[in-house]
């Protein structure tokens, strides 16, 4: 028999007149050769040990029925690359922000475009971060997968500024809520009372915005009390930052909080609930964590904010991961695709893009029926399919999507090197119409389709690299739509 995909196995088994169920975690994502030979190094005293495993591992359970335990699959360091873009609140490119993940930086050019390649991070929480001179800190947080490039977008947050006296504190006012700031309740760094001028910059994230996708932070997952992993259903958010008159980030004093009231939208009032858990974004890990408890008052949250960043009002739901491979009429993948995935009954939503391959891998609630959408570049509605109910992690394959021809163009090229020879291993990065795409060379062929918002011919420029020699060229076509054939050498 073969195991495919990501999940948990059940298997009964009797000891005396007891009946157990033992789950076992399968993943063939990440298979381990060696076991089978130590299996079998092992095997005159395997019974012995396979015993020990399942009466520790096992579940003394009196019928079949159930459903596995709760799990999270520990995160493993991959290597991988990350390109995407970064938006302002007018979802213009902005240039020259610094995007960092893995240790690793890179700049972003004139269309917003970044490429971070060989990167090594957690596959199951990768945080990429933006920091960019007027704006907010942003955070992404994704799953990602050993040597396959992951694209992922944000959009940066202005911040708004009020300077206020530390020693007597005040209320400060915004369309969405208030903040307000005790008296002689700040500190330095170095846990020191500080009662001088501060600014306080601040930001309302609407969990109904329509792009809220790309400003929020992480992707919607949680740890919870419990530490255990968890879905977030966003009612409410707000970030907000104090520094010292030279910029020295400041603190509230836990002893005296910081207290908000920030409002629920109009879209989620019949479903928000009186008391709900606060959660905390954590920018090391790319999770929220919760950390206590705000309670509803008419048609706002309040509470109270022992630290300053990202705080949410949220509830809590269970995932699965899904894998989803997306592509063409033609049978090619489709990358740079966003992933919006909904609760069939509620609307609750998860994120994400395809990848370089054209593939979906991310989380999804859990158990209930699904709506997966699938959106291009120019917002146009690609696909949209019900889905599930999933009750453990599900791959679903050739979920195909048909483009229009008119603003749909393929790209079937091929690499070769200064001998002529077939570029076995490198990349492509296609610039049109100011956005950057990055594709693989394998064998000596690259292909890609890029769905255009307008039909008019446009200048397409294909930057090669030979990853094993290290050598790039860049070569300009011209074209509008249909399929075109470019062929490279890749020789200085």
């Amino acid at each position: 028999m073969i195991i495919k995909g990501e999940g948990w196995m059940a298997f009964p088994f009797f000891f005396g007149n007891q009946r157990f169920k033992c789950y076992i975690y399968y993943n063939d994502h990440n298979p381990n050769p060696q076991i089978d030979m130590h299996l079998r190094r092992l095997s005159p005293i395997l019974p012995t040990l396979l015993f020990l495993l399942m009466v520790s591992a096992c579940k003394k359970m009196l019928s079949e029925e159930g459903t596995p335990p709760d799990y999270t699959p520990p995160a493993q360091i991959v290597q991988t690359s990350i390109e995407g873009r970064v938006l302002n609140e007018q979802s213009q490119p902005v240039q020259n922000a610094i995007v960092s993940a893995g240790g690793e930086n890179a700049v972003t050019n004139e269309d917003g475009h970044f490429l971070l390649e060989n990167i090594k991070v957690p596959d199951d929480a990768a945080v990429v971060t933006v920091d960019k001179f007027g704006y907010f800190k942003g955070y992404r947080t994704l799953m990602v997968r050993k040597d396959q490039s992951q694209y992922v977008q944000l959009e940066l947050l202005l911040k708004n500024e009020n300077k206020i006296s530390a020693a007597t504190g005040d209320l400060i006012p915004f369309p969405e809520g208030t903040l307000t700031f005790p008296a002689n309740a700040v500190l330095t760094a170095n846990n020191e009372a500080y009662n001088g001028t501060m600014t306080v910059r601040s930001f309302y994230l609407n969990p109904e915005g329509s792009t809220v996708a790309d400003q929020m932070p992480g992707d919607l997952r949680g740890i919870d009390k419990n530490n255990k992993q968890t879905g977030l259903r966003a009612f409410s958010m707000i970030i907000f930052t104090m520094e010292d008159a030279a910029g020295t980030a400041l603190q509230p004093d836990p002893a005296k909080p910081v207290s908000f009231r920030i409002m629920i939208p109009n879209e989620l009032t019949s479903d928000a609930p009186q008391q709900i858990p606060l959660w905390h974004f954590d920018e090391a890990t790319g999770f929220w964590t919760e950390e206590g408890v705000a309670t509803r008052e008419g048609n706002d949250y309040t509470g109270t904010a022992g630290k300053a960043g990202f705080w949410m009002c949220a509830t809590t739901f269970p995932q699965i991961t899904l894998t989803a491979h997306v592509q063409d009429q033609q049978a090619i993948p489709l990358p740079d695709t966003r992933v919006t995935v909904l609760t069939k009954t509620d609307f609750i939503p998860t994120y994400g893009f395809t990848n370089v391959d054209g593939i979906y891998y991310g989380k999804a609630a859990a158990k209930v029926p699904l709506i997966m959408t699938l959106t291009d570049n120019c917002s146009n509605v690609l696909r949209q399919q019900e889905i599930g109910p999933f009750n453990a992690a599900t791959e679903i394959n050739n979920v195909s999507v048909t483009l229009s021809e008119s603003q749909t163009l393929v790209i079937n090229g091929t690499a070769k090197d200064c001998d002529r020879f077939n570029v076995v291993d490198g990349k492509v990065i296609v610039n049109l119409d100011y956005r950057n795409y990055a594709v693989n060379i394998t064998n000596g062929k690259f292909n890609v389709t890029i769905v255009r918002c307008t039909s008019q011919p446009a200048s397409i420029t294909l930057t090669a690299t030979d990853n094993r020699t290290s050598q790039t060229t860049i070569t300009t076509v011209r074209a509008n739509g249909g399929t075109i054939t470019p062929r490279l050498v890749v020789c200085n």
